[in-house]
């Protein structure tokens, strides 16, 4: 899809090659075109559509390089532009601001966005940016642990990007997200074989990131097994790597909370905090000070009151998995200390959420 704006000829062909590379996947060839449009655009005077192309770019840059850093506030300066009415940059706008919302956890506000986005794609010929959109829909539909839409919508560009030569790359991180959902599912044979796949894309290339994305993958689906050393192994290399990686050092958190090894997963537990309260994301840092007080063995009191404090946002987003599953280890604690009639409620309370959660997984 080529954005052409007015009077802009030479830049517009630059910021729609720096697009392909950055949906391509191709972050030294994306990183060698920002350069070059940098020099341009700060050099001379550009209108507001262009600048507005070129920071909803400069987002898709930033998310390709490392999507962990999305904070809350990334999106900030293209919010203060007003919003397109152009069909193609209001359908920029409205994809990479699912994009951010979906990154920072704000998945009702992405779920509106690809919504709007959906519509505006029937003016785009382009087949790849289809194959583009139902990529990133489906990485929503996993978020939300939607996994047959995630699979379907993931198919979708998956059959797409593999008719392309150049398009390897992005079709073996269909084969990585189709992973995910069937770890979802507990289909961990056909999840492993995807990862598999996967991972002999990458390696062929020499993509260490990509590497490091399936390793983790992996780990969480160990991890999903109760498999916890073997998930421990592949996650530490992630996370020795990958400092900042919250995910990873959540689910090997995790993990060393079940053997019981303590200080570790507390050292993890706090350094996980620290990364989510700076990009301000909210559902990370519920889930670690829940985990925080799992971890301490703490009383149901202690617990109860870590877990309502996300309680609302998690019903919110429709997360209901975490609502399940923190209302039973609640129901359990408060049993195990004899407190009957509130473990009786918290277990009612997990047994609405499973209902909700059958709700969600239906194909529609």
């Amino acid at each position: 899809m080529d954005v052409l704006i007015k009077g802009n000829a030479q830049i517009s062909k630059l910021l729609n090659e720096w697009y392909k590379e950055i949906r391509s996947r191709n972050i030294g060839n994306a990183h060698c075109l920002k350069e070059e449009i940098n020099s341009i655009i700060h050099n001379n005077e550009a209108d507001s559509n262009l600048l507005l192309y070129y920071h909803l770019l400069d987002f898709g840059y930033k998310y390709l390089v490392d999507n962990l850093s999305i904070s809350k506030n990334s999106f900030d300066k293209i919010e203060s532009f007003d919003i397109p009415t152009d069909n193609f940059l209001s359908y920029y706008y409205h994809f990479y601001k699912a994009i951010h919302s979906n990154a920072v956890g704000n998945y009702n506000l992405a779920k509106e966005q690809y919504d709007k986005a959906e519509l505006l794609l029937k003016h785009i010929p382009d087949e790849l940016e289809k194959a583009e959109f139902h990529y990133n829909l489906a990485t929503y539909h996993y978020h939300i642990y939607q996994a047959l839409l995630a699979i379907k919508h993931g198919t979708k560009a998956r059959d797409i990007f593999s008719k392309h030569e150049s398009y390897e790359l992005k079709t073996a991180y269909c084969d990585n997200l189709l992973g995910l959902a069937c770890t979802h599912l507990k289909e961990f044979e056909l999840a492993e074989e995807y990862f598999v796949t996967a991972m002999n894309t990458f390696q062929k290339q020499k993509n260490e990131k990509a590497i490091l994305l399936v390793r983790h993958n992996l780990g969480l689906m160990y991890a999903s097994q109760n498999l916890s050393s073997s998930a421990i192994r592949y996650l530490s290399e992630v996370v020795e790597k990958k400092p900042h990686h919250y995910k990873a050092i959540f689910v090997k958190a995790k993990e060393h909370v079940k053997l019981g090894e303590k200080e570790i997963a507390c050292q993890l537990i706090e350094k996980g905090l620290t990364i989510c309260n700076e990009l301000g994301n909210q559902e990370y840092q519920y889930r670690f000070a829940i985990l925080r007080e799992l971890n301490k063995k703490a009383v149901a009191d202690k617990l109860e009151k870590a877990v309502l404090a996300g309680m609302d946002y998690f019903r919110n987003e429709r997360l209901w998995e975490y609502v399940q599953e923190y209302m039973e280890a609640l129901a359990v604690q408060f049993h195990s200390e004899g407190n009957f009639e509130q473990g009786s409620k918290y277990f009612h309370l997990s047994y609405e959420a499973k209902k909700e959660i059958f709700n969600k997984e239906a194909l529609k």
